[in-house]
């Protein structure tokens, strides 16, 4: 098994790994609350004859002496670790971040990343998954909510008057934008899919069309429908997500797009970024190549600001 999944649906062995960060500090003698964890994930794991409060320290240098080694031979048999040391391991990895106080320090980028891309698994894989039981209006929304109020500051603030989406399927994200759009007084949304599906919601400011985001006759079908007014085109790519499929969306719909406005790719998390590593190559890897053709868009992470986005890195905003 990929080392991800080494704890199965107890744990992440990248938490372990975090968490053994946090230990060593205490074996340092760094941290005292930290010297007490790593007694715990040690007493909890192997049957010891002393308690740790009474281990000398040839006890201890030797126990962190041999410390990866029995590590690696405890997560070739996940069945094997004892439920005692999980919970150790746990604990250890929740000290990787406990504010105190009314303003706690910022903590380290690694602790920060670790925290962020442990629940961005939980809540990507854990079945039943949260992200596929979305509802808008009783229309399946496969969108994380956090990432449509960052959709809603982006629409407010530059005020399109065309939404170009790509990858229609239930239609709940299409009306969503549309009743964003009505809120405002200004805009249409036009949704593309290959497939047309029965009982997509309908709204006045929607147009669906058929036919593949990748087309170049499509796009000229949607060049008619952009503003006449100077408004922007937003452009929200979501669709077949593989990495040729992605980038020849990028190439194409890009020109669609106004200074100042955004390109989004959506599920740039995919393929390891943190979930679904199985993926392979697919929009991340697309948006990389993508930007290193052209130096019109930006990433915009300032768009971020919820710690956790099913599209890192993929708020590109056009520059020139």
């Amino acid at each position: 098994m990929g080392l991800r999944r080494r704890l199965a649906s107890r744990w992440d062995s990248i938490a372990v790994d975090r968490a053994l960060t946090v230990a060593r500090r205490g074996a340092r003698n760094s941290d005292a609350s930290s010297a007490a964890l790593a007694d715990e994930m040690i007493s909890s794991t192997f049957t010891l004859k002393k308690e740790p409060q009474s281990w000398s320290p040839a006890d201890r240098e030797r126990m962190w002496a041999s410390m990866p080694t029995w590590m690696d031979a405890l997560f070739e048999d996940v069945d094997s670790i004892p439920e005692p040391a999980v919970t150790a391991i746990c604990n250890a990895f929740t000290n990787l971040y406990h504010p105190t106080g009314e303003y706690p320090p910022i903590p380290s980028l690694e602790v920060v990343t670790t925290i962020e891309d442990q629940f961005h698994r939980l809540y990507y894989h854990h079945r039943p998954r949260a992200w596929e039981r979305m509802r808008y209006r009783g229309h399946r929304i496969l969108k994380l909510p956090s990432d449509l109020w960052i959709y809603g500051n982006i629409i407010e603030e530059i005020r399109p008057g065309l939404i170009v989406e790509t990858g229609t399927r239930f239609g709940g994200s299409a009306l969503w934008f549309a009743e964003q759009l009505e809120l405002l007084g200004h805009g249409r949304i036009a949704s593309i899919d290959i497939d047309e599906q029965a009982n997509r919601p309908q709204h006045d400011r929607l147009t669906y069309m058929l036919g593949s985001s990748s087309d170049q006759a499509l796009v000229d079908k949607v060049k008619p429908l952009m503003p006449q007014d100077g408004s922007p085109t937003l452009v929200v790519l979501d669709s077949d997500h593989s990495y040729g499929h992605v980038l020849a969306e990028l190439r194409l719909l890009s020109e669609l797009v106004n200074v100042g406005s955004y390109l989004i790719v959506e599920d740039t998390n995919i393929n390891g970024h943190p979930v679904y590593e199985e993926f392979g190559p697919g929009p991340m890897e697309a948006v990389e190549q993508f930007l290193s053709e052209s130096d019109a868009f930006e990433i915009d992470e300032s768009r971020n600001i919820f710690h956790m986005t099913m599209h890192p890195r993929g708020f590109l905003r056009r520059v020139h």
